[in-house]
């Protein structure tokens, strides 16, 4: 058994930069739209058997905000770039990157193979640009009806200007919103129902909502998921469970944002290296 060590770098950012801020002296600053801020790096060298040399990552967190009411909706490839180099001049650029926009705080995680800071370094820096699809207004879409006593029903929704092409125009784009019911649960009696919105593009959905035909909200949701595949689409689920005796027809509403641009966000930040070492073993 040989033992590995991992070097943790927690830290600290000594620059917040805003997209769209002026230097001092400059003049008045125009409005803020969107910061970029670190959240954590981490880096990391493991040793295993056979290995001449370590196995190094170094992973960024970097977190965005907008003002109320916008949101930020999406984070584009084309155009993204940050180069991360330490004190010594050692470095590298990323293209690569895993976004999560449906957190609290929308995040971008890099993570650079065979790469960490020299123990030397003093501090390390990010510079570059991330562009970032940005919605400024909540709109809710036209209601749809369905009927809860199909097991199965499909339909089309257009959802105006919620799409944003890549030259930057905004656009509707046709969606497929689909409801599934089950047969009731042998222990508790409830019937299963799923909303099913597909989309042939990166959508900032907000919510769902269910109306009966006296104006009552539909009740019984247990959750919701979102997935994205590599060709751009998106998929939305939300889970209801409902009482036996629901049934009838229902208007399905969705919310989503629209008002979309895209805006680069200009990222220079400048961190310290501080820490600890761990042990781990491996075989």
């Amino acid at each position: 058994m040989k033992t590995a060590s991992m070097k943790l770098f927690s830290a600290i950012s000594l620059l917040h930069l805003c997209a769209g801020v002026s230097a001092p002296g400059a003049g008045p600053p125009p409005e803020k739209t969107v910061s970029a801020v670190l959240l954590s790096a981490v880096g990391e060298a493991s040793w295993n058997p056979g290995l001449k040399t370590p196995e190094k990552k170094f992973r960024i967190r970097l977190g965005f905000s907008v003002p109320v009411p916008g949101k930020i909706v999406d984070c584009r490839k084309e155009g993204f770039l940050l180069d991360i180099r330490d004190s010594t001049g050692s470095g590298r650029a990323s293209r690569g990157y895993d976004h999560f926009m449906d957190s609290g705080t929308p995040e971008v995680t890099l993570e650079m193979e065979h790469w960490t800071p020299s123990p030397e370094a003093g501090w390390v820096s990010v510079k570059g640009n991330v562009p970032l699809m940005i919605a400024e207004k909540e709109v809710m879409s036209e209601g749809v009806l369905f009927s809860m006593d199909k097991k199965k029903e499909k339909q089309s929704l257009v959802l105006k200007g919620g799409a944003l092409a890549d030259d930057g125009r905004q656009g509707d784009v046709k969606t497929a919103l689909e409801i599934r019911t089950w047969s009731p649960n042998r222990n508790s009696g409830k019937i299963r129902l799923e909303v099913n919105l597909k989309s042939p593009c990166v959508l900032g959905i907000s919510e769902v909502t269910l109306i009966k035909p006296d104006g009552a909200p539909v009740l019984g949701r247990r959750g919701w998921g979102h997935s994205s595949a590599s060709d751009g689409s998106s998929e939305w689920q939300w889970h209801y469970d409902l009482e036996p005796g629901e049934k009838g027809k229902v208007q399905v509403f969705v919310s989503y944002m629209s008002e979309l641009k895209l805006v680069n966000v200009p990222v220079e930040m400048k961190f310290s290296l501080s820490g600890m070492v761990r042990e781990t073993s491996g075989q």
